[in-house]
């Protein structure tokens, strides 16, 4: 029973942390330490009864590998906080692939569970980040189409040398009948303008849907305030190198401002149920 248990724990704290996420952007402390600690105690209790370390050992490895992981994604911005935290306790509790799962389930399990499950969360986080943009553009399509404009329009002068690109992409396929030179141009003119405006549209999203005003008796360590805060001429707050606002930093501002200017990032840990769904029903679905 203990591969099951594993299993189900995993998705009912993961359940537990999307809805969370999505009602209030945020994934509190006590439900990571408490899928960390859960985790610990299952595979030590493990180790007891089989009278091996082997088990606590591998909690231990997988909680590091994620560690380092979840640490690399976490300063480089690409996740916050709560989504690092979140992460530990999956590898702490899913260090191999639960075996009597197979009982059920032929996954593809060409790499070590660990590899698998990151590499699925980011391909299901990709494509999940995508939608959700997507939705908000439709969504607010009269806002983000003024404020695409006035980006694009900053840089008229790039966008002409792209479209320019694009036209003698035109031509060029129009003439050349060879696939793979057509697939060359295509990577190296089509591809670029299109992750340029698809990044363009992105960031566009961003200041119309995720940049929200808040008084800042609302506040909480972590947020990502969006201006740099000086008080009494000293650089309290750079959003361009800080990871988010500390409590120490809270408490100054909260002296001086009354509203402020944060970024919401969107819920991403629905993206890591369904990713750990689909890693334990098919294992490794990109390679």
């Amino acid at each position: 029973m203990f591969d099951y248990i594993i299993a189900l724990i995993a998705l009912i704290w993961l359940t537990a942390a999307a809805v969370i996420d999505i009602k209030t952007k945020e994934i509190p402390n006590w439900l990571n330490f408490s899928l960390i600690a859960v985790a610990f105690s299952i595979f030590l209790f493990k180790s007891i009864q089989l009278s091996s370390f082997q088990p606590i050992l591998s909690s231990l490895v997988g909680f590091g590998i994620v560690f380092i992981i979840g640490n690399i994604m976490y300063y480089t911005k690409q996740w916050g906080g709560g989504d690092a935290k979140l992460l530990y306790g999956l590898g702490a509790l899913l260090p191999h692939y639960p075996q009597q799962l197979t009982n059920f389930f032929s996954p593809n399990l060409n790499l070590p569970f660990l590899a698998i499950l990151f590499i699925n969360i980011m391909v299901i986080g990709a494509a999940y980040a995508l939608l959700i943009s997507f939705i908000l553009i439709i969504k607010r399509r009269k806002e983000f189409s003024k404020e695409f404009k006035r980006t694009t329009n900053k840089i008229k002068g790039l966008s002409k040398v792209l479209f320019t690109l694009l036209t003698i992409f035109i031509l060029a396929i129009i003439f050349i009948q060879n696939n793979l030179t057509r697939t060359f141009l295509f990577l190296i003119v089509v591809f670029p303008i299109l992750f340029f405006y698809l990044f363009i549209s992105i960031k566009t999203i961003e200041k119309v849907q995720m940049y929200k005003k808040i008084k800042t008796s609302k506040l909480v360590e972590g947020d990502w305030i969006t201006e740099k805060i000086i008080i009494n001429k000293k650089l309290i707050y750079n959003p361009e190198k800080s990871l988010g606002i500390t409590k120490k930093q809270i408490a100054l501002i909260k002296k001086h401002k009354k509203e402020i200017i944060i970024k919401e990032g969107i819920a991403f840990v629905p993206s890591f149920w369904i990713a750990t769904i689909i890693s334990l029903v098919f294992g490794n679905i990109l390679f």
